[in-house]
């Protein structure tokens, strides 16, 4: 039927607004044959029905488009396909590619056709956020399918040769069938390859032709169909809501163009394509044990990019991570040439390389090329809906999906012509992997032990996902020689009893090192390359951030070894360790260690239940338990009328698996807190809300959403930005403000939130936003950035750098107790040299310094121990800096975390672009990533995070987002400390009287 045809036979507008998806519960969400039926008999009555409804006007007939017809097969012409598979059509009511497919459909047909056919197999492995099921097909013989387990342990000796010989791995080769794994749509909005993999299922289960056959022989192919079932419905439902009675073939309309939160992410809007290495979704954690399992030779990952573009196919350009297998190059270019012999079949345009480049091992075919797999990229210009009107013609949404499926065929039979050469390979890289003069022989990954045993957890919990295996130490170990994550290195180090130890030589090596390595650095080819596009054309050539270090996204202490320790360690199961909670009678109060993150999920859970929670502003010690700030206390009389308060505590606490310890005494020993003094404060239960839409990030919106659901447990609400202004905003003494895809905020939000915040409240802020609120004729908060103030006098700032170092470090002056006045006092500047240039100049190089910021790099920020904030920091934090604002904060401005951690070294006092180093220090910025010399000193000795006080309350601004993909966990606390001791410890509240 032709695509007029089709329309005339559905009822204009609306036939085409009706969504046959909608949302699931995990009740209804497993489609039965029945179920299909309805839905295929839903599908033919919507149009009936709802012509039925009154309309003053006659349905009109949609305008003829050339090129809105797609005549070409998506199949190859040799297919012979065996009529007992169903179509796609028997399921959708439609054909692939005529338009988007629900969630729901794409499941339904998966279903059918494993009832159907011999060749498939459906594997369910996991649930999204909203329930809906996450599905894959292994496609094969029936020979193949019913070998499963010993294809999968053959293929793990492979992997691991530790346990094999030469001639047991050669027959593995000769017989073994290659995995493919075909991963479509991990982002919901593009939504071509889930059309395609429906095509694509069906040819492999009903072609009869002798190349299928001999294909399914050779491989076993894993079809993931829709990664992203609730980013899709999202976007699915969009494009319903936006269609019109007429095609649109408008790259510009809504229909196309989706609307915020765009259906790209999952519930909670993470970017699920670069959650592979931190595993912080149900749909990565349930995906990444098959593909350990299947261990494929062949990974693809299959995208879209902008609607006016062509059609990307790996290989990428440089930079290359470093420890990417080495024979993956000379295959990628075998794939690439046969993909595009395909595609010049049928003129079809392509092209490699060029913005993609390979650096971040986080995205699917990056990570699963760690693992050895091939890993192949395709991006497909993006068409929603009916088709886009480019320059020379119209490219309609069924070509696209057309494109999808003819670059899967292809590389399917590239790897089956290579079967044993690509087996081969892997199983030689493996073999070095964990010889003992292999790339990785000689280097391990300590981490010593923590009282912050739930950060602890965190990488225990990765560790066993990512199967990586882990030791302990049974006993103390001296080492010789270490390095920290600031690059320090460390002579005769003792590592203690109870460490835990990654050595890098084992299977999973290359994945270990891109995961643990501190500071891998780009080859120069690809910096010069970087540098000239900075300079030349004002932007960056990298993709993604060029650091995520495990233990530095964490805030871990962690060492990396250069032997490889096989003295007293025992191996272990990574698994989460938890300590059972204490009662007693007699207790005044049940107290938890700030030093651990869990301690501030409990304090939030305990306050929503109803609980009065006090935490501390000073260091305390209650009956031998050592009590850093941060730390919490129950006590019996703040909660006298709650016969089992203490049973309540012990329930919420067991709920996060953290000790909560019984105290008798509330008096401390020397200078420390005592438990009825006023270090240790009531805390106001947080009333949060989140602003969203409009200009807001959704990145940052849905990660702070998501540490507000799973990781802290409280209730919460989310609030439009453009109706926030007017709402009433009493009912709330917290509101975040994510971070801005640039621009102000609204007019009549920044005055609302100025006499909210005056009135008590505690408004925090980041990245984009934070500039926002410093911007201004009159800004609600003093903190200005560095681009704001750089002209001007900056000795307050200077000043206040030399107040935060005296106050640590400064011994008492001489001569305290004489009574003459003389002119020997020392005034901290003194010491310096050199003077700042004038200030025109600073201007200037401060503009040339901010071309040159990161895309994403990880830097060392120094931690005001004492304060609240910095609460869990212990002395420093790794954290993420990009194109940030530089905060410039002077007293009273807070700043519990400055960028640049002092290191001791043969220095005079000097200036570092803006700001003093004291004598004997050098300022250590960069972690790892690439951060530009210019970028280290413009944004050396900025606030990362500031903390003000403002009327009776309060505004905490972050420089960076702080919950960044759920994986940074050191920022994850201070924000954490913000949201839940905020309101309690830095606004002031009144006394409700009864």
């Amino acid at each position: 039927m032709h695509t007029d045809e089709r329309r005339n036979a559905c009822v204009g507008r609306g036939c085409r607004c009706v969504s046959l998806g909608g949302s699931m519960s995990s009740n209804d969400s497993e489609e039965t044959p029945l179920m299909s039926r309805f839905l295929f008999l839903a599908v033919l009555l919507a149009p009936v029905a709802l012509a039925q409804m009154a309309t003053p006007y006659p349905e009109p007939t949609p305008s003829p488009l050339a090129g809105l017809d797609y005549p070409q097969s998506l199949f190859p012409e040799e297919a012979d396909h065996d009529p007992a598979v169903p179509l796609p059509e028997s399921v959708l009511g439609f054909e692939v590619g005529e338009r988007v497919a629900t969630s729901e459909q794409i499941v339904a047909y998966a279903r059918r056709v494993a009832e159907a056919s011999d060749r498939v197999e459906l594997v369910e492995y996991g649930r999204t956020f909203e329930g809906r099921p996450l599905v894959y097909l292994a496609v094969s013989t029936p020979d193949n399918l019913a070998r499963r387990d010993e294809i999968q342990s053959g293929m793990a000796a492979l992997g691991d040769p530790r346990d094999s010989d030469a001639g047991e791995r050669e027959r593995l080769i000769d017989e073994l069938p290659a995995v493919a794994w075909l991963g479509y749509s991990i982002h919901g909005n593009e939504s071509s390859g889930s059309d395609a993999s429906l095509a694509v299922l069906y040819h492999l289960a009903a072609d009869r032709s002798e190349q299928t056959r001999s294909l399914l022989s050779d491989l076993v192919v894993i079809i993931d169909p829709n990664q992203n079932p609730d980013g899709r419905m999202r976007f699915v439902n969009g494009v319903h809501q936006a269609r019109g009675s007429q095609p649109n073939v408008d790259d510009q309309s809504l229909v196309h163009t989706g609307y915020w939160p765009f259906g790209r992410g999952n519930h909670y809007l993470f970017d699920l394509n670069r959650d592979w290495m931190y595993a912080r979704q149900p749909e990565t954690r349930g995906r990444i044990p098959h593909v350990i399992d299947w261990k494929p030779m062949l990974f693809v990952d299959i995208h879209e990019m902008g609607s006016q573009d062509s059609f990307l196919f790996s290989p990428p350009r440089k930079p290359y991570n470093p420890h990417l297998p080495p024979y993956r190059m000379d295959m990628a270019q075998r794939f690439a040439d046969e993909q595009a012999q395909a595609f010049d079949a049928f003129g079809y345009p392509y092209y490699s390389g060029e913005w993609n480049e390979n650096w971040f091992p986080g995205y699917s075919d990056a990570w699963a090329a760690l693992r050895g797999a091939q890993g192949i990229l395709y991006e497909q210009a993006r068409i929603a809906d009916d088709g886009v009107q480019r320059d020379t013609h119209l490219l309609s949404y069924q070509q696209s999906v057309h494109h999808q499926v003819l670059s899967t065929l292809a590389n399917l039979e590239t790897l089956q012509a290579n079967r044993q050469r690509m087996l081969s390979n892997y199983a030689a890289d493996r073999a070095d992997l964990v010889s003992d003069d292999g790339p990785y022989s000689e280097r391990s990954f300590v981490f010593p032990p923590s009282e912050n045993q739930g950060r602890l957890n965190e990488l225990l919990e990765l560790l066993a996902i990512q199967e990586i295996e882990t030791h302990r130490l049974t006993e103390d170990l001296r080492v010789s020689r270490a390095t920290d994550v600031l690059g320090r290195e460390r002579r005769d180090v003792t590592l203690p009893a109870g460490t835990l130890v990654v050595r890098n030589r084992q299977p999973a090596a290359r994945l270990v090192a891109a995961m643990f390595e501190f500071d891998p650095q780009i080859g120069e080819a690809a910096l010069e390359a970087e540098r000239e596009s900075v300079l030349k054309d004002g932007r960056s050539t990298l993709y993604d951030t060029t650091a995520w270090n495990i233990p530095m996204m964490f805030g871990l202490d962690a060492m990396s070894v250069p032997e490889h320790l096989d003295r007293g360690l025992e191996a272990i199961e990574p698994a989460r360790v938890t300590a059972a909670p204490e009662t007693a009678g007699d207790a005044i109060a049940l107290v938890a260690s700030g030093h651990d993150d869990r301690t501030v999920a409990l304090a939030a859970r305990l306050l929503e239940r109803g609980l009065a929670v006090r935490a501390n502003t000073r260091e305390s010690e209650l009956d031998g338990h050592e009590l850093p700030v941060g730390s919490i206390a129950i006590t019996r009389d703040d909660n006298r009328n709650i016969d089992d308060w203490q049973e309540r505590v012990a329930e919420a606490a067991a709920e996060l698996g953290l000790g909560v310890r019984p105290v008798g005494h509330g008096r401390a020993p020397g200078e420390k807190a005592d438990l009825g003094g006023g270090y240790w404060q009531v805390l106001e239960q947080p009333q949060v809300a989140l602003l969203a839409r409009g200009r807001v990030n959704m990145l940052d919106f849905g990660s702070v959403w998501y540490l507000l659901d799973h990781r802290l447990g409280i209730r919460h609400s989310h609030l439009d930005e453009n109706r926030a202004g007017w709402s009433d905003l009493r009912r709330y003494n917290v509101l975040y403000l994510p971070d801005r895809w640039g621009g102000s905020l609204p007019s009549g939000l920044v005055e609302a939130l100025g006499d909210w915040v005056k009135g008590g409240g505690t408004l925090i802020a980041s990245g984009s936003s934070a500039e926002a609120l410093t911007a201004g004729d009159e800004p609600l908060v003093s903190v200005r950035t560095l681009q704001q103030v750089v002209g001007d006098d900056l000795s307050e700032y200077q000043d206040a750098l030399h107040r935060e170092w005296l106050a640590a470090n400064d011994p008492l002056p001489a001569g305290i107790w004489g009574h003459a006045a003389d002119s020997g006092v020392a005034y901290p500047w003194q010491g310096i040299r050199e003077s700042l240039p004038d200030a025109e100049e600073r201007k200037r190089r401060e503009a040339w310094q901010r071309q040159f910021m990161p895309s994403g790099a990880l830097v060392a920020a120094r931690a005001d121990r004492e304060h609240w904030l910095a609460a869990g920091s212990g002395d420093f934090l790794t954290l993420l800096f990009s194109d940030s604002p530089v905060l410039m904060s002077k007293p009273p401005v807070e700043a519990p975390l400055r960028l640049g951690v002092y290191s001791e070294a043969e220095t005079e006092a000097r200036l570092v672009g803006w700001a003093p180093v004291p004598e004997g220090q050098e300022l250590r910025v960069r972690a790892g990533g690439l951060l530009w010399p210019e970028a280290r000193e413009r944004i050396a000795n900025g606030a990362w995070v500031t903390r003000e006080r403002v009327g009776s309350g309060q505004v905490i601004l972050f420089a960076h987002e702080p919950a960044f993909r759920a994986a940074q966990l050191g920022a994850m606390r201070i924000l954490e400390n913000a949201l839940i001791y905020g309101p309690g410890l830095g606004a002031d509240h009144p006394v409700e009287l009864p």
